[in-house]
């Protein structure tokens, strides 16, 4: 008998690694309550349901682009909010994090801009879950995809230079190796919420 999950899709079937970028959460809260700040606190719950459906669904990686680099340039006042909404939900993710066994890894390009608060909220969860197996939830944070790829190019270049590889060694695994998701494999659905 073969088996199924709650989308009725076959388990050999199912993604390994879903990622979502998260948009819409301001456009949302200022339609529906008149306040973004209420939009992204309702993106939050949502991120936490829906690592609960990916894990029962048999998916092993959940990576969310909650914050880019971008983001910064926000007013200050919201900002500042979301730095406070971050903060609390490490909490609430961290205790559902090891009581699922999910292990929670926050990936930066850009951590020198996050505020002390936030970073001290960013070890304690990676810490405290780092022992876990069961599912890996990465969250893209202070985040940008063009500040990862320089990043990676750099660290080879320094590779390079202090001799720890040859030129000619550089290729897509040296690059993949340099990436902040060298520890998951790439992701086999991308969704962008709107």
């Amino acid at each position: 008998m073969e088996t199924k999950r709650e989308s009725g899709i076959a388990l050999e079937c199912v993604p390994r690694h879903v990622a979502v970028i998260m948009d819409g959460n301001r456009r949302y809260g200022k339609e529906k309550y008149g306040s973004a700040t209420r939009g992204h606190w309702d993106g939050g719950k949502k991120v936490i349901e829906f690592w609960k459906w990916c894990n029962d669904e048999g998916i092993h990686t959940l990576t969310v682009y909650a914050f880019s680099t971008e983001n910064w340039n926000r007013d200050a006042e919201e900002v500042s909010a979301l730095m406070s909404i971050f903060c609390q939900y490490c909490d609430e993710i961290r205790e559902e994090a090891i009581k699922d066994g999910l292990r929670v890894r926050v990936l930066t390009t850009d951590g020198e801009r996050i505020p002390k608060d936030a970073r001290e909220n960013i070890e304690r969860l990676e810490e405290e879950t780092k022992h876990c197996t069961n599912f890996t939830l990465n969250v893209c944070f202070s985040y940008g995809g063009r500040n990862e790829i320089v990043n990676a190019c750099k660290n080879i270049a320094m590779d390079v230079q202090a001799g720890k590889m040859n030129v000619d060694e550089i290729g897509e695994a040296a690059v993949q190796n340099k990436m902040l998701t060298s520890h998951c494999c790439d992701p086999d659905i991308i969704i962008r919420t709107s």
